[in-house]
């Protein structure tokens, strides 16, 4: 969810009924990205690189593993906020992630060079696809992948992230700018929340509240004072239900696009605790 949401609030509150606004929510929840001509084939070339190529039911995928390590430690499920493609994270990963593990960059269907729409069907399809798939290729068993698999999230990515943790039992990660539900996020948007008319669900909070309930669980959050798209005060409230669980940092400069740099130290630190 990035800044294009902000802009979507004020064209909410002009349009006519709520029945136009569940016929074109997924246009207001989602915004696709291509790669440019190049970009795959550029990012091929690094040092550590390997496309995934996969298919479901969607179409064709592709997802990007980046590791340094020949046997990495552990591997990371990433994904990036709305607007954006799995590679705009590759760099940050390159200079600030730990050597030892690797990260398997991922885009929802429909973005990047992923074919389909995006949905949280179609992205728990690709999910449950292409982490066995690098898992299996790292000749990791299911018990082995369990105690290796963390997540690393942004926005919308959070929530991408917290159906991989539902699916695999994936219990630590970091999450940037997080959102609770989507059901709240239509609250925050339209000033009311569309109930069962919203198809798109995402419920991090209850994902996480999952993941409390399982136990072991250690969930770094980072939320920026001056987020503009998503309010802060959802991750001070998923704090302060699951506080065995989730370890909250609240940036006081950072907006929604700049907590990725504002709180580089502290977020290096939470990967590597979670990576414990």
């Amino acid at each position: 969810m990035d800044l294009r949401i902000a802009e979507k609030r004020k064209e909410a509150s002009k349009k006519p009924g709520l029945g136009l606004l569940t016929g074109c929510q997924s246009k207001m929840i989602y915004f696709p990205r291509a790669y440019g001509a190049s970009d795959i084939s550029n990012w091929k070339r690094e040092p550590g690189t390997k496309v995934i190529d996969y298919q479901t039911s969607d179409g064709k995928q592709s997802a990007f593993l980046l590791s340094q390590s020949a046997k990495p430690e552990r591997l990371w499920i990433v994904c990036g906020g709305n607007g954006t493609v799995a590679l705009d994270w590759s760099d940050w990963l390159r200079q600030h992630g730990q050597k030892q593990d690797a990260w398997l960059l991922v885009d929802m269907p429909g973005y990047g060079a992923c074919e389909g729409e995006p949905s949280p069907w179609s992205i728990q399809r690709s999910l449950k696809t292409v982490i066995p798939t690098v898992t299996g290729s790292l000749g990791w068993s299911a018990a082995e992948s369990h105690e290796r698999l963390r997540f690393f999230g942004h926005s919308l990515g959070d929530g991408v992230c917290l159906i991989a943790a539902q699916e695999f039992d994936i219990r630590k990660g970091v999450l940037l700018a997080p959102f609770t539900s989507s059901m709240d996020m239509s609250r925050e948007v339209l000033g009311v929340p569309l109930g069962f008319l919203l198809w798109h669900r995402f419920d991090n909070e209850a994902r996480l509240q999952e993941i409390d309930a399982r136990g072991d669980g250690r969930v770094f959050i980072f939320h920026g004072r001056r987020d503009e798209v998503i309010p802060v005060k959802m991750s001070r409230q998923m704090a302060a239900e699951l506080p065995s669980t989730v370890h909250f940092t609240e940036v006081p400069t950072a907006r929604h696009n700049t907590i990725q740099e504002v709180a580089i130290p502290e977020i290096m630190r939470a990967l590597e605790q979670a990576g414990r």
